[in-house]
């Protein structure tokens, strides 16, 4: 049996964090679980194919990551390039700027059915939850193909899209098999920027983070996880665009829930220029004793 994995590598990415954000993947290891688990061990891994945006000003840990990824034996990073796009917060007026990914998706669509029309795979894996998948799973069914789904949680499963698979993979059933052993290395000397804040709450190296129980504590909680992902993190854009699952919906109840966390100064506002020159209202989280956290370096 021919094994082919189909990654949305945001989604598998921002699955990964909220799972355990301090684990690292043997990507190699992930590949030949995966194969074995659809096939079995006389399966066969033919190749893995990973979706991702990337901005022409793409932070280098982030190219360096996909270039070592290529360098992989079967893996094909596809890139598609992300666009910016400008809006404005109904609740403030403040107007932000973002960029989203392009294409990305139905690159994956038209790959997933073009390689099971070739005879490319007799089984592939789809990693995401997403059900905007659906349409292409039954169009891969009605090929004779086999799709599997693969996922950190059921919570980001769309039901629709398991119903339409073959099989489902519970990626934290495998952290064993393809955990990446990693061996620490200094840390450069601090620069004198706005980088991402440390979590607030420390904990044991190697434990699973603890998950937020109240909502101030999940909005902190992504709050930081937005910190670690963007240069600033726009109050407008935290309110409207930022996309997780722990946070009220976008508009007046994640607004509500940003102005709690300045209020029980968990968090605090702070004045920052953009890539265009424009002054943004943007907001970072804080200790808990008051002190703004100190800048996280990149290990």
């Amino acid at each position: 049996m021919k094994i082919c994995i189909f990654f949305d590598g945001a989604n598998f990415y921002r699955a990964l964090q909220r799972y355990d954000e301090t684990l690292r993947v043997d990507y190699d290891r992930l590949a030949g679980w995966m194969t074995q688990a659809v096939g079995g061990p006389a399966a066969m891994f033919t190749a893995a194919y990973y979706y991702v945006g990337v901005s022409a000003d793409a932070p280098q840990v982030v190219e360096g990551f996909l270039k070592g990824l290529e360098l992989r034996r079967g893996y094909y990073v596809k890139r598609e390039p992300r666009v910016r796009r400008t809006g404005r917060c109904p609740a403030c007026g403040q107007e932000y700027e973002y960029s989203t990914e392009k294409r990305v998706d139905t690159r994956l669509v038209a790959d997933l059915i073009h390689y099971a029309a070739n005879g490319a795979y007799d089984a592939a894996v789809l990693v995401s939850g997403d059900g905007d998948f659906v349409p292409a799973v039954e169009s891969v069914n009605a090929l004779g193909k086999q799709v599997w789904v693969a996922t950190w949680s059921a919570e980001e499963l769309s039901s629709d899209l398991r119903v339409r698979c073959f099989g489902q993979i519970n990626l934290g059933e495998g952290v064993a098999a393809f955990r990446a052993d990693r061996t620490p290395r200094e840390r450069p000397a601090p620069r004198l920027e706005i980088r991402p804040a440390r979590p607030a709450l420390s904990r044991p190296t190697g434990e699973p983070p603890a998950p937020a129980s109240t909502p101030l504590e999940r909005g902190l909680s992504e709050l930081q996880r937005a910190e670690a992902r963007l240069p600033h993190v726009s109050r407008g854009y935290f309110v409207m665009r930022w996309k997780s699952h722990l946070l009220p919906p976008a508009g007046p109840e994640r607004e509500q829930l940003v102005q709690r966390l300045l209020d029980q100064r968990l968090a605090e506002e702070f004045e920052v220029t953009d890539g265009a020159g424009r002054t943004v209202v943007a907001i970072r989280s804080r200790e808990p004793n008051g002190n703004v956290a100190l800048p996280e370096q990149a290990g």
